[in-house]
Protein backbone atom coordinates (compact mmCIF):
# COMPACT_ATOMS: atom_id res chain seq x y z
CA UNK A 1 0.00 0.00 0.00
CA UNK A 2 1.02 3.57 -0.79
CA UNK A 3 -0.01 4.70 2.52
CA UNK A 4 2.76 2.35 4.24
CA UNK A 5 5.55 3.87 2.26
CA UNK A 6 8.64 5.88 3.85
CA UNK A 7 8.49 8.39 0.95
CA UNK A 8 5.06 9.62 1.97
CA UNK A 9 6.76 10.90 5.55
CA UNK A 10 9.66 12.29 3.33
CA UNK A 11 7.09 14.12 1.20
CA UNK A 12 5.06 15.81 3.39
CA UNK A 13 8.34 16.64 5.40
CA UNK A 14 9.62 18.21 1.96
CA UNK A 15 6.48 20.36 1.87
CA UNK A 16 6.60 20.97 5.52
CA UNK A 17 10.28 22.59 5.55
CA UNK A 18 9.20 24.40 1.96
CA UNK A 19 6.57 25.77 4.37
CA UNK A 20 8.69 27.12 7.11
CA UNK A 21 10.52 28.22 4.16
CA UNK A 22 7.92 30.58 2.87
CA UNK A 23 6.81 31.47 6.62
CA UNK A 24 10.38 32.70 6.93
CA UNK A 25 10.37 34.95 3.70
CA UNK A 26 11.05 38.67 4.21
CA UNK A 27 8.26 40.46 3.28
CA UNK A 28 7.33 44.71 3.37
CA UNK A 29 5.97 45.34 6.48
CA UNK A 30 2.44 45.69 5.09
CA UNK A 31 3.07 42.28 3.06
CA UNK A 32 4.00 40.74 5.83
CA UNK A 33 0.63 41.12 7.61
CA UNK A 34 -1.01 39.15 4.65
CA UNK A 35 1.20 36.45 4.51
CA UNK A 36 -0.75 33.27 4.56
CA UNK A 37 -0.17 30.89 7.37
CA UNK A 38 1.95 28.06 4.63
CA UNK A 39 2.83 25.62 7.65
CA UNK A 40 -0.63 25.33 8.74
CA UNK A 41 -1.79 25.01 5.74
CA UNK A 42 0.45 22.49 4.80
CA UNK A 43 -0.57 20.76 8.01
CA UNK A 44 -4.14 20.84 7.50
CA UNK A 45 -3.73 19.80 3.86
CA UNK A 46 -1.78 16.17 5.00
CA UNK A 47 -4.00 15.70 8.00
CA UNK A 48 -6.88 15.83 5.39
CA UNK A 49 -4.83 13.80 2.66
CA UNK A 50 -3.50 10.96 5.47
CA UNK A 51 -5.27 11.25 8.27
CA UNK A 52 -3.99 7.81 9.24
CA UNK A 53 -0.11 8.84 9.12
CA UNK A 54 -0.14 12.44 10.05
CA UNK A 55 -2.15 13.17 12.96
CA UNK A 56 -1.73 15.45 16.15
CA UNK A 57 1.60 14.80 17.30
CA UNK A 58 2.49 15.92 13.23
CA UNK A 59 0.81 19.02 13.69
CA UNK A 60 2.24 18.99 17.08
CA UNK A 61 5.66 18.70 15.62
CA UNK A 62 5.13 20.96 12.93
CA UNK A 63 4.17 23.76 14.83
CA UNK A 64 7.28 23.20 17.90
CA UNK A 65 9.82 23.17 14.48
CA UNK A 66 8.17 26.97 13.73
CA UNK A 67 8.26 27.92 16.51
CA UNK A 68 11.88 27.02 16.79
CA UNK A 69 13.13 28.53 13.38
CA UNK A 70 10.90 32.08 14.21
CA UNK A 71 12.39 31.83 17.71
CA UNK A 72 9.45 33.03 19.17
CA UNK A 73 7.63 31.63 22.58
CA UNK A 74 8.77 27.75 22.07
CA UNK A 75 5.37 25.79 22.03
CA UNK A 76 2.81 28.33 21.29
CA UNK A 77 2.90 27.42 17.31
CA UNK A 78 2.49 23.63 18.94
CA UNK A 79 -0.34 24.13 20.90
CA UNK A 80 -2.36 26.02 18.29
CA UNK A 81 -1.42 23.66 15.73
CA UNK A 82 -2.25 20.20 17.89
CA UNK A 83 -5.84 21.90 18.81
CA UNK A 84 -6.63 23.00 15.27
CA UNK A 85 -5.76 19.05 14.26
CA UNK A 86 -8.28 18.10 16.78
CA UNK A 87 -10.99 20.22 15.33
CA UNK A 88 -9.39 19.12 11.24
CA UNK A 89 -9.88 15.58 12.15
CA UNK A 90 -13.02 15.67 13.79
CA UNK A 91 -14.48 17.35 10.91
CA UNK A 92 -12.16 15.32 8.70
CA UNK A 93 -15.24 12.79 7.13
CA UNK A 94 -17.33 16.16 6.16
CA UNK A 95 -14.80 17.63 4.87
CA UNK A 96 -13.54 14.93 2.01
CA UNK A 97 -17.20 16.12 0.63
CA UNK A 98 -16.88 19.63 0.52
CA UNK A 99 -16.28 21.40 -2.74
CA UNK A 100 -12.71 23.26 -2.79
CA UNK A 101 -14.50 26.62 -1.93
CA UNK A 102 -16.61 24.88 1.23
CA UNK A 103 -13.07 23.70 1.99
CA UNK A 104 -11.38 27.24 2.10
CA UNK A 105 -13.69 28.36 4.11
CA UNK A 106 -13.46 25.89 6.52
CA UNK A 107 -9.73 27.05 6.29
CA UNK A 108 -10.64 30.41 6.94
CA UNK A 109 -12.16 29.57 10.08
CA UNK A 110 -9.42 27.75 11.31
CA UNK A 111 -6.48 29.94 10.92
CA UNK A 112 -8.59 32.80 11.88
CA UNK A 113 -8.94 30.47 15.20
CA UNK A 114 -5.47 29.71 15.01
CA UNK A 115 -4.68 33.46 15.27
CA UNK A 116 -6.84 34.32 17.91
CA UNK A 117 -5.51 31.93 20.27
CA UNK A 118 -1.64 32.60 19.34
CA UNK A 119 -2.39 36.22 20.32
CA UNK A 120 -4.14 35.03 23.14
CA UNK A 121 -1.16 32.86 24.43
CA UNK A 122 0.80 36.17 23.51
CA UNK A 123 -1.03 38.55 25.15
CA UNK A 124 -0.33 36.34 28.11
CA UNK A 125 3.40 37.76 28.42
CA UNK A 126 2.73 40.83 26.91
CA UNK A 127 -0.05 43.70 26.04
CA UNK A 128 -0.10 44.50 22.30
CA UNK A 129 -3.97 44.57 20.97
CA UNK A 130 -3.81 44.54 16.73
CA UNK A 131 -7.27 42.92 16.40
CA UNK A 132 -7.85 44.28 12.56
CA UNK A 133 -4.26 42.82 11.62
CA UNK A 134 -4.41 39.63 13.05
CA UNK A 135 -7.29 38.15 11.08
CA UNK A 136 -5.24 38.90 7.92
CA UNK A 137 -3.40 35.93 7.44
CA UNK A 138 -6.91 34.47 7.59
CA UNK A 139 -8.61 36.09 4.57
CA UNK A 140 -4.93 35.41 2.81
CA UNK A 141 -4.86 31.89 3.57
CA UNK A 142 -8.48 30.99 2.57
CA UNK A 143 -7.58 32.33 -1.18
CA UNK A 144 -4.02 30.57 -1.37
CA UNK A 145 -5.73 27.15 -0.10
CA UNK A 146 -7.05 26.03 -3.63
CA UNK A 147 -3.92 26.57 -5.11
CA UNK A 148 -2.06 24.62 -2.38
CA UNK A 149 -4.17 21.52 -2.95
CA UNK A 150 -4.39 21.71 -6.16
CA UNK A 151 -0.22 21.32 -6.58
CA UNK A 152 -0.34 19.38 -3.79
CA UNK A 153 -2.27 17.00 -4.82
CA UNK A 154 -0.71 16.92 -8.58
CA UNK A 155 2.52 16.17 -6.68
CA UNK A 156 1.28 13.98 -4.56
CA UNK A 157 0.02 11.72 -7.40
CA UNK A 158 2.89 11.85 -9.44
CA UNK A 159 4.19 10.70 -6.11
CA UNK A 160 1.89 8.03 -6.09
CA UNK A 161 2.49 6.73 -9.85
CA UNK A 162 6.57 6.89 -9.11
CA UNK A 163 6.08 4.69 -6.33
CA UNK A 164 3.66 2.10 -7.82
CA UNK A 165 5.86 0.18 -10.54
CA UNK A 166 8.83 0.75 -7.86
CA UNK A 167 6.23 -1.39 -5.18
CA UNK A 168 5.04 -3.89 -8.04
CA UNK A 169 8.76 -4.88 -8.73
CA UNK A 170 8.26 -5.91 -4.96
CA UNK A 171 5.99 -8.23 -5.06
Amino acid sequence: MVQDSPSVYVWSALTILIAILLQMLPLSAAAAHWRPQFVLLTVCYWLFRRPLLHGIGFAWLCGLALDFVIGDLIGRHALVFAICACILLLLQQRMRHFRLVHQAILVLLLVALSQCLVYALTLILRFDWQGAVRLAPALSSMLFWPVLVVVLSRLHLSLIHISEPTRQAEI
